[in-house]
């Protein structure tokens, strides 16, 4: 929902209902990811996509038919026939859209939603799009570390789907990854019932250290991304808004004193991405001892291969061992030949997202692996 989480809060009159598509499953090669929504109004006006153009015309079709009844449909789009014009998926996989007609302006979970985005308050909001009569499109917010408490009021549901459901909801939340789940809703029958877990959290922190010509350009491409990017660096002559425009925060200060206020405070998850720019030992070592005690998804460092070998001998000699040292990627970044800033912040946030997707970060022309990491996981997605 969140790529037309603008238009739902600003562009719509406020007793307008719009058709809601969700994407809800995936199997193979499919072009969007669980949760990637689309709006049809009244009028059949889209907004947003589903697919990237293969199937939008045929799910604007169904969306109009679910505003005039008001009921839910799941709809499942596979592989179109030879010619490419069949109603279908050309690359090859296949997705289940799920089509609700959805009012925000009276949906008071939605306000919830804002109220929580607002507040960067890890939530979810689970959405029942198949299963047990009833219950189909329901939706609750739900946030980290709570219970769902409404979804499956007046439903006599076996106390373990209950739990396991709930279960499925805070393991999304803590992994930041929007999926959706298959649960056996009563033992011995094969009634079932599919959740969405369409998860929201603050912006994933990207934390540069060194406010150089490379940090700039990484910042910039960082907050392109979406990441929420904070550079560092001790010396306040290079550490300006000036110099590094695109950044959300500039701090001076000591790099490894920084982080480590940062982690006592609570204010970094595991998944923060964490890049030491430096060049300088007395500056890079202290910060990069500090993010490798901790244990961060990401943490990379600047410098030739000869750097790196002193860096980490530095760090031995610290107390580290070969197995602590192993997480941290320096030479910083893919192997793209980079030679400019731009194209060296390309290189490490490549890496970095390789990294959170748990990607080879080769060429797909020189792999069979399947190339949205959707089909990846479809296997797992589903829990029975």
């Amino acid at each position: 929902m969140r790529e037309v989480m603008e238009t739902l809060e600003n562009s719509l009159p406020s007793d307008q209902h719009v058709a809601l598509a969700t994407v809800v499953r995936t199997e193979g090669s499919a072009p969007r990811a669980i949760g990637t929504s689309m709006l049809v109004t009244d009028d059949g006006s889209p907004v947003g996509s589903v697919s990237g153009g293969c199937i939008e015309a045929s799910v604007i079709e169904a969306a109009a038919g679910v505003l005039a009844s008001g009921v839910p449909e799941l709809h499942r789009f596979g592989i179109s026939d030879d010619d490419g014009f069949g109603i279908g998926l050309t690359c090859g996989g296949s997705v289940e859209i799920f089509i609700q007609k959805y009012a925000p302006a009276s949906s008071r979970h939605f306000a919830l939603l804002k109220k929580a985005l607002e507040e960067k308050l890890p939530c979810a909001m689970v959405t029942i799009f198949d299963g047990v009569p009833g219950l189909v499109g329901r939706s609750e917010l739900v946030l980290q570390a709570a219970e769902i408490e409404e979804l499956f009021v007046g439903q006599s549901l076996a106390p373990d789907v209950v739990r396991a459901a709930g279960g499925a909801v805070q393991e999304a939340i803590a992994s930041g990854s929007t999926t959706s789940v298959t649960l056996v809703a009563d033992a011995g029958t094969e009634e079932s019932l599919s959740v969405l877990i369409d998860v929201y959290r603050p912006a994933r922190r990207l934390l540069i250290f060194g406010a150089i010509d490379f940090s700039a350009s990484l910042a910039q491409l960082g907050a392109f991304l979406g990441f929420h990017v904070t550079v560092c660096d001790a010396r306040a002559v290079f550490a300006t808004a000036e110099r590094i425009p695109s950044a959300h925060e500039i701090v001076v200060d000591q790099p490894a004193r920084y982080l480590q206020a940062e982690i006592t405070r609570g204010r970094l998850a595991s998944d923060a991405a964490i890049c030491v720019l430096t060049h300088d030992a007395k500056f890079d070592v202290p910060v990069l001892d500090v993010a490798l005690r901790h244990g961060f998804e990401y943490i990379g460092a600047m410098g030739s291969r000869r750097t790196a070998r002193d860096r980490r001998e530095r760090l031995i000699n610290l107390g580290h061992t070969d197995r602590s040292v192993a997480p941290l990627r320096s030479p910083i970044g893919l192997g793209l030949s980079a030679s400019t800033p731009a194209e060296t912040a390309v290189s490490i946030m490549a890496e970095i997202i390789a990294t959170r997707n748990q990607s080879s970060g080769l060429p797909l022309a020189h792999t069979s692996e399947p190339i949205h990491r959707g089909a990846l996981e479809s296997a797992g997605s589903n829990q029975k």
